[in-house]
């Protein structure tokens, strides 16, 4: 069967998301365009995305080819197949391809249940579940960490019934929620992206970014992304700061500032910043590394020797719909399978997979290590519930002496 997904960026940031349309199927899906990076607005309309089923586990790992047109299912679902319907919110970009391509296409062919797709970003998610708690939008969410532990959680969303999830005894012990909630979907890793046509020695390590000889060249994500959030903390770290104490890297960033050819707003206008060579190196996703590089873009990616940051978004089952809860559960549930996650972690997505089972293999194998486990020792995990205390301040003070 031949592929018909492309690659795509991740452009996933909390602020509003920028978005075009396109024809899916017939059907008008909002979606990210990591080529031409448009104006940011809010994404308001629903899209409905068409998937066919998956015939056999082994359909699963090509990533849905062929010419899907709904996200029904017909009688070829299981004999036990739930039905219904569920809204569920991704992340515009390489998100929301995973979605439309793997995971939903598996849910379906399970449950017998249909999806339509919503993307947006975390914040988004967040206020429109704060605005309409007793009617929400959509039904399962994906949240990045910090806007999460910062939302009403226990007003929000339910606490994840283990008992209907039977992969979530495949996630590893460091990516479950103590506290109940739903477990890491699957892990980004930031590093360093470079071009290596010009950066003719690899970066080994986050202070290469102050090197002089990037005079001009080198941008970051600001802090309204929870990828420049990350990068703060992870320098204030460095220089003997903490997830509460961030002075050490705002002073950093004032001897960076000679470096800095701009602050990106997200992922997509890093992404438009390498692709015109404005840029060299900068911190960056590997998954938007590897599909930039798929797109002809001269981009590279390194791990530093510090560790990359892990970033750990996790669906969540929200309350006060009218979805049943066993087809939520049984959503989340299809995403934490092992044919789901070793889908995840292949080309074009290079997630993380959560699920222990999955052994990594080309480029995240090349990369990061031959499984989940030994990747996971080599990253820094951040500490949300601290960030949030004063993220809402360390992000006014970036943007007044930070922000180009």
């Amino acid at each position: 069967m031949g592929s018909s997904h492309s690659s795509t960026i991740d452009c996933r940031t909390d602020v509003k998301t920028s978005a075009t349309e396109f024809q899916y199927s017939g059907l008008d899906v909002t979606k990210c365009d990591s080529m031409t990076y448009p104006s940011f607005n809010r994404v308001s309309r629903r899209a409905v995305l068409g998937a066919g089923l998956f015939t056999g586990t082994s359909l699963l790992l090509k990533a849905c080819g062929g010419n899907p047109s709904s996200v029904s299912a017909n009688g070829s679902a299981d004999a036990g197949a739930i039905g219904g319907r569920l809204i569920a919110a991704c992340f515009a970009g390489s998100w929301e391809q995973f979605y439309r391509d793997v995971l939903v296409p598996a849910f379906v062919e399970v449950t017998g249940g249909e999806v339509n797709l919503t993307p947006m970003v975390s914040l988004e998610q967040v206020a429109q579940l704060t605005a309409a708690a007793q009617n929400p939008p959509f039904d399962v969410a994906l949240l990045d960490e910090g806007p999460f532990n910062a939302a009403p959680r226990d007003e929000l969303f339910e606490k994840l019934p283990v008992d209907l999830v039977d992969n979530y005894a495949e996630v590893l012990p460091e990516l479950q929620n103590p506290d109940g909630w739903g477990p890491t979907t699957g892990v980004q890793v930031m590093g360093i992206a470079y071009n290596p046509t010009i950066v003719s020695t690899p970066p080994t390590s986050w202070e290469d970014l102050w090197d002089s000889q990037y005079r001009g060249r080198v941008s970051m994500q600001g802090m309204q992304t929870t990828q420049g959030t990350s990068l703060m903390v992870q320098i204030a770290k460095m220089n003997g700061g903490s997830e509460t104490d961030i002075e050490p890297a705002f002073a950093a960033l004032q001897e960076l500032k000679p470096n800095l050819a701009g602050i990106a707003s997200n992922a997509g206008a890093l992404a438009t910043l390498f692709q015109q060579e404005e840029v060299v190196i900068a911190p960056h996703d590997l998954n938007n590394v590897m599909a930039l590089k798929a797109r002809g873009a001269e981009i590279d990616w390194v791990m530093p020797q510090e560790g990359g940051i892990a970033l750990r978004p996790a669906q969540q089952i929200v309350k006060n719909t009218s979805a049943d809860l066993e087809l939520a559960a049984a959503f989340i549930n299809a995403a934490l399978s092992t044919e789901v996650q070793t889908a995840m972690a292949a080309e074009p997505y290079y997630f993380v997979p959560s699920n222990r089972n999955v052994a990594l293999t080309g480029i995240l194998e090349e990369k990061l290590g031959s499984n989940s486990a030994k990747v996971l020792d080599k990253l820094v995990l951040l500490d949300w519930n601290e960030i949030n205390k004063n993220r809402t301040a360390w992000i006014e003070r970036f943007d007044r002496e930070v922000q180009v």
